[in-house]
């Protein structure tokens, strides 16, 4: 029997992101959709391709590098384009990155598929250099008519769009961010000391785990009654570990075993960390949030949309690791208080970020994919 339904493909680098940030709300798309459309997702070979598949989604397994080398960007491409052809897909969904780029190259030898792409945060950031800031409006411009849709996690990123004319109105929409709430509850009981700091970042540079650990070294001289727990993967992970010891933090920081079980991680501690440079809106702030924690993370674009200053947590400058440990003494100092923002913050992700909001846009997005027109801006974010 013929299947019908209108096939989307979510693309994304690696198989811990593809769990993380597509796998929850494309089983919810498929399910709520069931009959009309089947989104299936790609990502290289990893633990979590068989933790999606058990839970009965269809995984297509390619490799898609994060290298701008010229044979791998190749390859991608391939791998991308065989994988298309392969599921017969009607759409793909490409994500930021390497990969996202090559999509989108790849769209200008496909017009038959309905391309669209989804940023994480523009890639200008606070430390993005003037020359690196030319060359990436430069190529955004070339890869205006690429796709149908961009959406965005951030406000400010439409308003750079506008300024520049990287994008026609009509394929610029405004998706956020948003995660299932009934995942993370939070416990208010009041929690023994000491008072213990979170962060999920990857070990990349664009995480700025040394701002986190100047600061910690700087708090370490008024107190040592704290811990702080850092968990995720990346390639600078032995670097971070070589710091803390050199630093003699070993005693106060751990680096947590990667695991996929966020809500656990965020019930150990108090107080949620991100000292990146430049974010989308981040999950490792509307997560820890949503499980009642307050939150500290650097004044930086995608970041600042995500939490209200001394509400939900405290922005705190890029380059300032002083200013960042006098908050976590702050929270340290003041356990009611914490609590009480903790509670504040649980309030705006229920407000702010629920899932329900995100799959209606992209249910909206993807049916219409059958059209030969986008559908009204107006009409997707609804």
């Amino acid at each position: 029997m013929k299947d019908n339904r209108l096939k989307i493909l979510e693309v994304c680098t690696v198989s811990s992101s593809a769990y993380a940030l597509v796998f929850h709300r494309a089983h919810a798309l498929n399910q709520r959709h069931a009959g009309k459309m089947r989104v299936d997702v790609l990502c290289s070979a990893g633990l979590e391709v068989t933790l999606m598949q058990e839970q009965g989604m269809n995984v297509v397994v390619e490799t898609m590098h994060r290298s701008l080398n010229p044979l791998q960007l190749a390859r991608s491409a391939w791998n991308l384009r065989r994988a298309i052809k392969h599921g017969g897909y009607d759409a793909v969904h490409l994500h930021f990155g390497i990969p996202g780029l090559v999509g989108r190259f790849l769209a200008f030898f496909d017009s038959k598929t309905v391309w669209i792409y989804q940023s994480h945060g523009y890639s200008i950031a606070e430390n993005t250099g003037s020359l690196a800031r030319k060359a990436y409006i430069l190529i955004e411009k070339v890869l205006k008519k690429t796709v149908r849709y961009s959406l965005f996690q951030l406000r400010e990123d439409m308003e750079l769009v506008r300024e520049h004319q990287l994008l026609n109105e009509s394929q610029m929409v405004f998706l956020g961010n948003g995660i299932n709430l009934n995942r993370f509850v939070p416990d208010f009981t009041p929690r023994q000391t000491p008072t213990t700091f979170g962060m999920v970042a990857r070990f990349e540079p664009i995480k700025n785990h040394v701002l986190l650990l100047d600061a910690v070294e700087l708090l370490t001289k008024k107190t040592r009654d704290f811990k702080v727990k850092l968990i995720g993967q990346g390639y600078l992970q032995a670097e971070v570990i070589a710091a803390i010891q050199q630093k003699g933090l070993a005693d106060v920081v751990e680096i947590v075993e990667y695991s996929n079980d966020m809500p656990a991680f965020y019930q150990s501690i108090d107080v949620g960390l991100l000292t990146s440079f430049a974010e989308g809106i981040p999950r490792a702030l509307i997560e820890p949030m949503a499980s009642g924690k307050p939150v500290i993370c650097t004044d930086v674009k995608g970041s600042r949309e995500a939490i209200i200053d001394q509400k939900t947590g405290f922005k705190t400058p890029l380059d300032s690791p002083q200013a960042l440990a006098e908050h976590m003494l702050w929270f340290i100092n003041n356990p009611e208080l914490r609590q009480q923002m903790g509670k504040a913050a649980h309030e705006h992700a229920k407000q702010q970020f629920s899932e329900e909001r995100i799959l209606d846009i992209l249910g909206d997005l993807y049916l219409s994919c059958t059209r030969s027109t986008p559908i009204d801006i107006g009409e997707a974010t609804a």
